[in-house]
């Protein structure tokens, strides 16, 4: 009997170790007691008497008896009870499941009261059998409990999800899915199995959440309360013939209420008689109770190969060892794991009876004499697997567990498996720090190498270089050979890039096709590591170029833009550094790729110019400060040939802006569009203008590649001119030589386009550029622009005069007209004529000025020729 009760106390100890740990309390002692009761059935009631009533309401009032205390009973829903309780308006609140968080607002002693487990009942005949059958049904449990929270929190982890249904109290609950509002109810065993029938419902073979219940007190008071219950509670499970054993069987039939007080034995003459039935009855009950016992081990049989299916179906790792580390009861998962023999389902209730123990290593020596103090130990630790030989990291909590005389006896380990948790852990941090497709680190793990860089520098004198290396032409391949072969490239580019640096450089990719490279430990003079760090870049620039990429079946080559910059004690910031090599990069792309530019201070003046005439320039379209001029052309005997139209801008705070500085800006930007449009709105309205004067002669206006390959631009020409009326004849686009070489057909269809408009077209800045006289052959050109480089030199240089004869001689045969830009002497001009130049234009014959001022010279002249 005893034996049995033991095992009974050590799944107490096993259930207390998996769902709480146990705090100490030390407020002062009471008297008069306030106890908080919610309807629980045979669990906890309220007599008619207003005592405390059930299992857990007769321990208490015959603990309060003994002690000489005075109960007063508070009746509560369950939660308000809780809140009660965590208020301090209730000095006790029996049948409290431990846990961390409960631990955390309240006192508890040790031993558990009862040990319970959460079931599931459901109306009579519904096929419900596996805890997956849950999945979607609408699940009635106390708001509040640790039922509730268990089934809200760790059943999705099971891949069920039901509908929880949160009720105030358990009858409710039963009430709801007796109604059909709820199809399930979740209920202690004890309560439940009172009850079902009442409503209809029957109890179903899913038991969940094995936990001990106990009597709490709020935090830091009643300690001395707590402390005789524990005492009590320790007495009497030990001793089978107690008043806690007299109480669990005048409860053993949850539908069945106390009897009333025996009546008390009378006294008389038949003295013989009455010893002969007492003993009788002795007899009788001793019977009864050897029958008791051999059915609760049958019980706790079963209960066992429950509570081994339950703990063989978790994920975690579970070992119960003894004081010398050797094993007394391991799930399934941790037999597996470390190569164990299985064990006897009866272990699960008492590992103290487990037959043949053997070594698991679940509590390494040295935590034995912390766990033998009482200590609970959470840790992470590394286990190989037995079967895979693969390690495994586990979070591990290592507990006492005690025997009923309060002595640790055994040893708990918990075992949670985090390796696949760690791995993605790991995977996240990497994936924060590095660029998913190369591999590279990037821009944050960059900046955060550039900062100790910078701080090696200032602390050690050393000298370092941050490298932005931006791919030529990336994005046309992008575009025309589709982005998994550009990813292939930027792979590639990555590897060579890692072969030609060293271990302590930080080759990045910060974003698209640019790239940046830290350079460490260069020579501490600034100028031997500027020349190290130049040389270094080069090396880079020429393995890229040197071999072809081969992204899929066709190999390309590609050239780098690369900008430098050098990092030393009295150097920049990190966010400085990364700008100035940007910005030096973007001079090599000016420069037309293919190379490295060192920084130097003119890049940020030039950077900084940028920025403000960006801003202003799209303030002052359609504004006083662009305006138009004008720089007639002329032939050789004087007369005006042609006009062209030249852009200006006075700024009000800088003055006069440079074409050559506010132009490219604009051709960067959708600015050039709105540039273009009003160039071409003022020419209309200068050609009516000098039509009006008999002025016949044609306007050049200098038109951006990028507009004139628009495919809505030969619409928005021919709505202009039959808008205005102008003549587009008497109209000349300037072109660069650069304009044809992307597409050389499709260049010529939209001239011809306009040609129909009457457009003619002119090549600016010939001879400087992309001349290809097959180009210039298909194309539909009237005019050709000798550039003002080869002019300035003539008629002295014999280069300029070689170039400038050839140029003239070709034109002639092509039937071409030839305007020499830049015209500044009499000599040049000379020489012009003589070789049969048609036009000139320059400072020497006109300079630009404002349309309405040539106007004006046009009006005086016609006025003297009547």
């Amino acid at each position: 009997m005893k034996a049995s009760f033991r095992s009974v106390s050590a799944r107490a100890c096993l259930f207390f170790l998996l769902g709480s740990a146990c705090l100490a309390p030390h407020p002062s002692r009471a008297t008069t007691l306030t106890i908080g009761v919610s309807d629980m059935g045979p669990l906890l009631s309220a007599a008619p008497n207003g005592q405390p009533d059930g299992v857990l309401g007769n321990i208490l009032s015959e603990i309060a008896r003994r002690e000489g205390w005075t109960l007063k009973t508070e009746l509560c829903e369950w939660q308000d009870c809780l809140r009660r309780l965590r208020e301090g308006e209730l000095d006790l609140l029996p049948a409290v499941s431990l846990t961390s968080d409960r631990a955390a607002f309240f006192d508890f002693h040790q031993t558990p009261v009862l040990q319970t487990w959460t079931r599931i009942y459901v109306r009579k005949g519904e096929d419900i059998h596996a805890i997956q059958d849950l999945n979607g049904l609408r699940l009635a449990a106390l708001a509040g409990s640790v039922e509730y929270g268990y089934l809200e929190t760790m059943l999705p982890g099971l891949g069920v999800r039901p509908r929880l249904v949160p009720v105030d109290s358990l009858i409710q609950g039963f009430q709801l899915a007796q109604a059909g509002r709820a199809d399930a109810v979740a209920s202690d065993f004890f309560y439940g199995n009172a009850t079902a029938a009442q409503y209809g419902l029957a109890a179903t073979p899913i038991i969940l959440l094995p936990s001990g219940i106990y009597y709490a007190a709020p935090k830091g008071r009643n300690a001395d309360v707590l402390r005789a219950i524990e005492r009590h509670l320790g007495a009497w499970k030990a001793d089978s013939d107690s008043v806690y054993y007299r109480i669990l069987t005048r409860w053993d039939n949850a539908k069945m209420r106390p009897a009333d007080a025996a009546a008390q034995p009378g006294y008389g003459p038949e003295v013989l008689a009455a010893a002969v039935l007492a003993a009788l009855a002795a007899l009788a009950y001793a019977a009864y109770v050897r029958c008791r016992a051999r059915r609760e081990g049958r019980r706790l049989r079963t209960a066992g190969h429950r509570l081994a299916v339950v703990l063989d179906h978790i994920d975690d790792l579970i070992c119960i060892e003894d004081g010398d580390r050797r094993c007394r009861y391991a799930n399934r998962p941790f037999r597996e794991f470390s190569g164990l023999p299985a064990a006897p389902p009866a272990a699960a209730l008492d590992p103290r009876q487990a037959p043949g123990p053997v070594r698991a290593d679940g509590i390494a020596a040295a935590d034995l004499a912390a766990l033998k103090r009482g200590e609970t130990l959470v840790a992470q630790e590394r286990r190989p697997s037995a079967r895979t030989g693969r390690v495994h990291t586990f979070r591990s909590v290592k507990m006492p567990l005690y025997d009923p005389a309060g002595a640790t006896d055994m040893y708990c380990t918990i075992l949670t498996d985090i390796t696949a948790r760690m791995r993605a852990e790991e995977l996240a941090r990497h994936n924060a720090f590095h660029d998913p497709l190369t591999g590279l680190p990037n821009r944050i793990l960059l900046l955060d190498r550039l900062e100790r860089t910078l701080l090696d520098a200032r602390l050690e004198g050393g000298c370092g270089a941050v490298l932005v290396l931006d791919l030529d032409g990336f994005k046309k391949l992008n575009d025309s050979r589709s982005h998994a072969i550009g990813d292939q490239v930027l792979k590639e580019v990555a590897r060579r890039l890692m072969e030609h640096t060293l271990e302590q450089d930080t080759v990045s990719r910060i974003s698209g096709d640019e790239f940046m490279v830290l350079l460490t430990r260069l020579d501490a003079d600034p100028d031997a590591g500027a020349r190290q760090a130049l040389k270094i870049a080069e090396r880079l620039r020429r393995v890229l170029a040197s071999t072809p990429l081969e992204p899929g079946e066709q190999a390309c080559v590609f050239t780098a833009s690369i900008g430098l910059t050098l990092l030393h004690a009295g150097g920049a910031s990190a966010g400085d550094a990364i700008r100035e090599a940007d910005l030096a990069m973007q001079r090599a792309k000016q420069l037309g790729g293919n190379r490295t530019v060192f920084y130097d201070h003119t890049l940020q003046t030039e950077f900084e110019q940028r920025l403000w005439m960006e801003k202003d320039l799209t303030l002052a379209l359609n504004t006083s400060q662009l305006a138009m001029h004008i720089q007639p052309q002329y032939a050789r005997d004087g007369r005006v040939t042609g006009a062209e139209l030249l852009a200006r801008w006075t700024h009000p705070e800088h003055g006069p802006v440079s074409p050559g500085l506010f132009v490219p800006l604009a051709e960067e930007s959708s600015l050039i569009n709105h540039l273009t449009y009003w160039s071409l709105d003022v020419a209309c309205r200068a050609l009516l203008n000098l039509q009006d004067l008999d002025e016949i002669y044609p306007v050049s206006v200098n038109i951006s590649p990028k507009v004139l390959m628009d495919p809505g631009f030969g619409e928005a020409v021919r709505g202009l001119l039959k808008r205005t009326g102008a003549p587009g004849n008497r109209m000349i686009f300037e072109i660069t030589e650069g304009v044809w070489i992307q597409d050389v057909e499709a260049t010529a269809r939209r001239m011809r386009e306009l040609n129909r408009l009457g457009i003619r077209f002119s090549i600016d800045d010939f001879g400087t550029g992309y001349s290809n006289l097959s180009c210039l052959m298909r194309l539909p050109i009237f005019e050709l622009k000798i550039d003002q480089s080869l002019i300035r030199n003539l008629p002295d240089d014999p280069d300029s005069i070689a170039i400038a004869r050839l140029i003239l001689a070709m034109a002639g045969q092509l039937d071409f007209w030839v305007v020499a830009e830049g015209v500044e002497d009499e000599p040049q001009a000379a020489f012009l004529a003589q070789h049969g130049c048609d036009a000139m234009q320059g400072y020497l014959l006109a300079r630009p000025m404002p349309i309405d001022a040539w106007i004006s010279i046009v009006r005086l002249r016609r006025g003297r020729l009547r």
